[in-house]
């Protein structure tokens, strides 16, 4: 099984938003994040990448798009 940890990127910072991750959905500006426990977290932002060989990680960024 692979879960995913979700990241914020922000600047020069990243900031780990939730552990787990087994679903993403997107709705509107941001995305809803599920973890293996059915818990559900809304987040505002765009992904930025997605690495599923490297620790399966979301980075997000949530500032304005140049």
């Amino acid at each position: 099984m692979c879960l995913s940890t979700v990241y914020m990127h922000s600047g020069n910072e990243e900031k780990e938003i939730m552990k787990d991750v087994a679903s993403i959905e997107a709705e509107g500006d941001g995305f809803w994040f599920i973890d293996l426990f059915g818990e559900r977290r809304f987040v505002q932002g765009r992904i930025e990448a997605i690495n599923l060989l490297d620790g399966h990680f979301v980075m997000l960024n949530n500032e304005a798009s140049p």
